[in-house]
């Protein structure tokens, strides 16, 4: 029998041929192949049983009244392209061969048909559709339980991820609720590098602290049980603190991590509220200053270091003054808190954004080379000419970019911004200007995106 373990494992089989002798002759030979025989008397009948069935072999004489072999070859497949056949013919005929073989049969026997070479076909092509069956049950469960097994981590509360931190390859819902995505896709497009969703403060665990070829996963072991939390930003506006859990794992034949983030900021409120007012602008809820300057200044040890290309760029409100001389202090406190809230909504995860001094602001794009950032900046601009306040005039921005240089130092990178940022105000605000170096950095040549 053509039959595995399973009962419903067995191989079907169609067997047509006009002559009745014939028919009977051979149904008793693959009757003992197969209990799951079906017998047809032409192409017309075989057609209609192979609806009905649809049997995973079918052998067929070509010459037969009503329809033909190769007519009802034709007609099965278009039902199943990949349907199996074989053709007996006692007519040695090059036409009928060369179109039987051009609807790719399988196999072409000359009659009278030896039971051993036809039973050694069968049995083949059997064992090709058994293990093609086999192969898809497999993936079948396979897939199976992987929806068992997301269901499951759906319900866990923990953020849970697998990544080799350049690329998250799985990653349960509240992992991807909390940075406000839908897809893992989403995810990857939005944040290049794990490791750059920690922010970099003081008692927590970040990418600054990595020494010479350190993994984060090395610097998370490496560190007490009680000191392995990271602080992150997700959909919302407030970081939250972290315990963090790496596992290594083999994906694919390469290193993977099983991370685990367990949300501990109820414990660690007052010690985020004390950073928040050290670190944080008061009325926009912003980087300060003194916190901008920090992450700056590990993000120039990076570009020196790794020669990875990053943009600053320095953002001005246009004629603030008169927002606060026209309408007083509160509607220009409310022109500020509204920049801040909707270029924070239109930046990454991975980029900085901080108050200056009064109206001026500050952006850090990490690995964001100068045509990038100028990309970005644009459409931030366009953002910022889209607020509206009810009390006040429209909002503009001027914008100045640089790309950042491994021999910078703050003070250089920061006067290339402002210089950019003063030609912005020069040019007619509410537009984006930035410096290209070429050759030494006191040698440069705009960008110009204002509109004349």
């Amino acid at each position: 029998m053509l039959q595995n373990r399973e009962a419903e494992d067995a191989i079907s089989i169609l067997y047509v041929e006009d002559e009745e002798s014939v028919r009977q002759g051979y149904a008793r030979a693959l009757g003992r192949m197969t209990d799951r025989l079906m017998l047809a008397a032409n192409g017309e009948e075989g057609l209609a049983l192979y609806k009905e069935h649809r049997p995973d072999i079918v052998i067929s004489d070509i010459r037969m009244p009503v329809m033909d072999g190769i007519e009802m070859l034709k007609q099965i497949k278009e039902i199943n392209p990949d349907a199996y056949f074989i053709f007996t013919t006692a007519h040695n005929d090059s036409r009928y061969m060369l179109e039987a073989l051009e609807h790719q049969v399988n196999a072409y026997l000359q009659k009278p048909v030896s039971k051993n070479i036809l039973k050694s076909k069968i049995e083949k092509i059997a064992a090709h559709i058994l293990q093609l069956r086999h192969t898809e049950e497999q993936q079948i469960e396979i897939e199976r339980q992987k929806i068992i097994l997301q269901k499951v981590l759906d319900h866990e509360k923990n953020l849970l991820v697998v990544s080799d931190f350049t690329r998250v390859y799985f990653a349960n819902r509240a992992f991807l609720e909390h940075f406000g995505v839908s897809t893992i896709e989403e995810f990857n497009t939005l944040c290049h590098d794990l490791r750059d969703l920690f922010l970099p403060m003081p008692g927590y665990l970040h990418r600054h602290l990595l020494k010479g070829d350190q993994s984060f996963y090395e610097l998370v072991q490496q560190s007490d049980e009680t000191a392995r939390v990271v602080t992150m930003m997700g959909a919302g506006t407030e970081p939250g603190a972290y315990q963090i859990n790496i596992s290594p794992i083999e994906l694919d034949l390469q290193e993977a991590y099983l991370i685990s983030l367990t949300d501990i900021t109820k414990f660690n409120i007052q010690k985020l509220s004390t950073e928040k007012k050290a670190y944080h602008d008061t009325l926009t809820g912003l980087y300060n200053r003194t916190k901008f300057d920090m992450i700056f200044g590990t993000e120039l040890e990076r570009v020196k270091r790794y020669g990875v290309q990053s943009s600053l760029v320095l953002l001005d409100i246009d004629h603030f003054k008169r927002f606060n001389d026209t309408y007083g202090h509160l509607i220009g406190d409310k022109v500020l808190k509204a920049l801040a809230e909707t270029i924070s909504k239109s930046i990454r995860n991975t980029d900085t954004f901080a108050r200056w001094g009064g109206e001026e602001f500050v952006l850090l794009l990490p690995e964001t080379p100068l045509d990038g950032a100028i990309i970005m900046v644009e459409k931030l601009r366009e953002k910022v000419s889209e607020i509206v306040l009810e009390d006040a005039e429209p909002i503009t921005a001027s914008f100045g970019i640089t790309q950042l240089f491994p021999d910078d130092t703050p003070q250089r990178a920061f006067q290339r911004a402002d210089t950019a940022l003063y030609a912005a105000k020069a040019a007619g605000r509410n537009c984006v200007k930035t410096f290209r170096d070429i050759g030494e950095v006191t040698e440069s040549e705009g960008v110009d995106l204002c509109e004349v």
